[in-house]
């Protein structure tokens, strides 16, 4: 385990000495991970050697970074091949690397190691491949706004930003979650440094990553955790659950604001298997379980009722077959949350709108 001090950055020897000292309490007892003098021209990089039992060794380049953001990885990356020639391994090293930044990493083919525990390892030869899980959020982090997507403004700029495709200005977007261009401008400033969202200095977005935001989005939101949820139990079932709200007016007194989502948004789109719980956006929980005639309960629940902390779930609805239910943005995020097998089925759904992104996504 590496020791740490609870201020960072770290001095580039400081960072590389303990990488490296992480990197060789990894490999296996027979084999040796060893420091090599530093190459000219390498700046902050410093080379290892890795040498297996029959003798066979390769080269580690090992780049120092005290942050390193997702949008940067690319140019760091390549920055490194230049290092490495023809072969060897590059190898990225900070005090954390966030989630997003090391999937960039690995999916590059390059290799990482930060001092919370985070670790890749991939040699072609000889054969490496070493991962670990370290800390999932950064210890060090200083206090900077727009650092999550939590709340009411920030789940409508990502609805907005995942719903419509761009170009989409500040402003744009401000109007659309209704909320003030300052803050939808520090969101930006986020998601551009998590690659998420790709603009020009002072321009509209023009590309959006709407899977991994989602993604992101889900580790701020849950619907159970950000709205109040009520769970009942429609003894009928829940098709009979949907059929009474199939039958229920459009306009006039008995009419009813709600919105399906979880499992039977994502079935209404996706073939997935029958829905063995339903899951709505309804303002009046109660005055709806009594009216259908829904039974309070702990256990044994399939019906969730679920007042939204925020009217915005009802924005962008889609009618099909005589039901309402929420955008598909929503339901991803609100299945990724979701119990039981909701978060496979949200996986499922995110890969039925990356093949028909253009069915889905509207025109700002």
């Amino acid at each position: 385990m590496l020791h740490m001090s609870r201020n960072s950055p770290y001095s580039d020897n400081t960072l590389i000495k303990e990488a490296l000292e992480s990197l060789a309490a990894q490999v296996p007892p027979s084999w040796l991970l060893r420091r090599k003098p530093s190459k000219a021209g390498l700046e902050s990089d410093v080379a290892a050697e890795i040498v297996a039992p029959d003798g066979r060794t390769a080269t580690l380049v090992v780049e120092a970074r005290s942050r390193l953001d997702p949008k940067d990885v690319e140019r760091v990356l390549a920055r490194l091949r230049e290092r490495l020639g023809p072969s060897g391994t590059g190898v990225v090293a900070s005090p954390y690397l966030g989630e997003r930044t090391r999937e960039k990493i690995e999916q590059d083919g390059a290799s990482y190691v930060d001092l919370t525990g985070n670790l890749l390892l991939m040699v072609d030869d000889p054969a490496v491949f070493i991962k670990r899980q370290g800390a999932d959020s950064d210890p060090w982090r200083s206090e900077r706004p727009a650092r999550s997507l939590k709340g009411v403004k920030a789940t409508r700029v990502v609805r907005a930003l995942v719903d419509l495709a761009p170009p989409l200005g500040v402003r744009q977007l401000a109007a659309l979650a209704e909320t003030d261009p300052g803050y939808v401008s520090r969101i930006l400033q986020m998601l551009e440094r998590e690659d998420m969202v790709r603009r020009q200095p002072r321009g509209p977005v023009e590309e959006v990553e709407w899977a991994a935001l989602l993604r992101r989005w889900a580790e701020d939101y849950s619907v159970l955790g950000s709205n109040r949820a009520s769970a009942f139990l429609d003894p009928r079932g829940v098709e009979s659950f949907v059929e009474q709200l199939r039958a229920v007016p459009r306009s006039g007194a008995a009419a009813l604001r709600y919105a399906l989502t979880g499992s039977l948004a994502a079935r209404a789109v996706a073939p997935l298997a029958p829905a063995r719980m339903a899951i709505c956006f309804v303002d009046d929980p109660d005055g709806l379980a009594d009216r259908f005639g829904l039974t309070p309960t702990d256990t044994g629940a399939n019906v969730l009722l679920v007042e939204p902390a925020d009217g915005f779930v009802y924005v962008r609805t889609r009618e099909v077959d005589g039901l309402r239910y929420v955008a598909l943005s929503q339901a991803v995020a609100d299945l990724l949350t979701g119990p039981g097998r909701n978060p496979a089925e949200g996986e499922e759904l995110l890969r039925w709108m990356e093949t028909n992104s253009e069915g889905w996504r509207a025109s700002a």
